[in-house]
C-alpha cells in the first residue's frame, strides 16, 4: 500500500464507526465506477459510439449551435 493511501486510511480510522462505513461505501463505489468504465471502455462498440458522438459535437460546434458552460462559483451558488 502507498504511503498516501495508507495515511488516508489512518485519517479514516480516526472518525466514528458510521462515517468510517459511510466512507466504505464510497470507496467502494469509486472502485466499481472506474472498472464499469474499464470495461465499458473496452468494447470496441463503445469506442466508435464514442467517436461518433465525439465527431457529432464538434460539427455542432463548427455550426455554431453549441454555447459555453460557464462554472457556478460556490459564491453565487449559496
Amino acid at each position: 500500500m502507498i504511503a498516501e493511501l495508507r495515511e488516508a486510511f489512518d485519517l479514516a480510522a480516526q472518525q466514528s464507526e458510521q462515517e468510517q462505513a459511510a466512507l466504505a461505501i464510497r470507496i467502494r463505489e469509486m472502485i466499481e465506477a472506474d472498472q464499469r468504465w474499464d470495461e465499458l471502455l473496452a468494447d470496441p462498440d463503445s469506442l466508435s459510439m464514442l467517436e461518433e458522438m465525439a465527431e457529432e459535437a464538434h460539427q455542432e460546434y463548427l455550426r455554431g449551435e453549441t454555447e459555453e458552460i460557464r462554472p457556478i462559483s460556490r459564491k453565487s451558488a449559496s
